[in-house]
């Protein structure tokens, strides 16, 4: 099925619901639809992919980054500002680093489309593909959203997004197959820590935050490279 898929991308059976409460009115809500009637409607995963990206294509340019979570809710998240962009650039960089002086794999970056449990499309501000799981995409899934976990993922929060929306994101992350996460609050000065069958791991002002174990000798300066950048 091809993105000309017959599929209303304006919905009248959905409701419009604010998910994160906001410290500056200038900043758009997050908002989420249920839209998983429509999307049960598709014949396979690569038509919802085909059908979510030209969606998010032919709305570009409301403003918002769009995601699908595992139950079939729209999330529309206010785009990134200056600040945020720079936060994921410099551990995207940082992360590619590591990768080009070792491990080898992909950096995930924040555009990269994830398919996740259920009808979830995803998106990571940053993240890591092991060499191993690089080696099992074909061509035809590059094309369409990536159908596995990320080993590594990454998620900063924006001034838009609740810190309980991120955190349940970050339990869908685990719960999909990722083996690290790290979810870093810039407002709060915080990293949460995510792994399998244990409870997030919190630290307050770090100046690094180590990778290791599961990422040896990775080390994000996540002081200097996000809380205090200016």
């Amino acid at each position: 099925m091809t993105t000309q898929t017959a599929v209303p991308t304006q919905p009248t059976d959905t409701a419009a619901v604010s998910t994160a409460s906001r410290p500056d009115s200038d900043i758009p809500p997050t908002l989420s639809l249920d839209i998983s009637s429509i999307l049960a409607m598709l014949p396979d995963d690569d038509a919802l992919d085909d059908w979510f990206l030209k969606f998010t294509a032919d709305n570009e340019h409301l403003g918002y980054r769009f995601e699908i979570d595992r139950k079939g809710w729209l999330i529309a998240m206010a785009s990134e500002g200056y600040d945020g962009m720079q936060w994921q650039f410099n551990l995207q960089h940082d992360l590619q680093n590591w990768i080009d002086t070792g491990p080898g794999g992909l950096v995930v970056i924040g555009n990269a489309l994830i398919r996740t449990s259920g009808f979830g499309r995803r998106a990571a501000d940053a993240g890591w593909i092991t060499p191993e799981q690089h080696s099992l995409l074909t061509p035809e899934q590059r094309r369409h959203g990536i159908p596995f976990a990320p080993f590594f993922v990454v998620e900063i929060r924006s001034i838009s997004n609740s810190l309980e929306d991120q955190q349940a994101k970050m339990e869908e992350w685990i719960s999909y197959g990722t083996t690290l996460g790290w979810l870093i609050d810039p407002f709060l000065r915080q990293v949460h820590i995510y792994r399998p069958g244990a409870a997030p791991e919190i630290r307050d002002n770090p100046e690094t935050v180590r990778g290791e174990p599961e990422l040896p000798e990775f080390v994000f300066e996540v002081r200097r490279r996000i809380f205090d950048l200016d």
